[in-house]
């Protein structure tokens, strides 16, 4: 079947699955510590690109999305710029929010807003190495 054919057997959609998102950071060691140690992530892919560059990526079965780790001297200046705008960069959904947190105060990393019930469940907000907030819900059961 050809590519058209396909378009028309969909209706005209196309069938998207995101594979990766950039994680911006300044030390490519402590992303990787970081991800491994408190998300439970693991290296994905290391591997050189076509123009040479280092394309690492960590993921986990459960996680949905792999990140690629992306080093850039920017990272703090843009880190700084969002937060100063309140702008939450990712958000974490546990099975156990207030478990999950106890983690992340153990591994060291800041906390903005230990859990709280909200109408939707708990919430909670961290820091990560290099600034980035991630936001922590775990949703109330129906």
């Amino acid at each position: 079947m050809s590519q058209m054919e396909n378009m028309s057997a969909t209706h005209g959609k196309t069938m998207l699955k995101m594979t990766h998102a950039i994680y911006l950071v300044s030390d490519v060691d402590i992303a990787q510590h970081f991800l491994g140690s408190v998300l439970g992530l693991f290296v994905t892919s290391d591997e050189l690109t076509v123009t040479g560059e280092r394309f690492l990526s960590m993921g986990s079965d459960s996680f949905g999305v792999e990140l690629q780790i992306v080093e850039s001297a920017a990272q703090a200046k843009i880190a700084t710029l969002k937060k100063s705008t309140g702008v939450v960069d990712f958000i974490l959904q546990p099975a156990d929010a207030v478990a999950f947190m106890g983690l992340v105060e153990h591994a060291g990393l800041t906390i903005h807003q230990k859990p709280v019930e909200t109408p939707y469940g708990i919430a909670a907000i961290f820091e990560d190495p290099f600034g980035n907030l991630w936001d922590v819900v775990q949703r109330a059961h129906c």
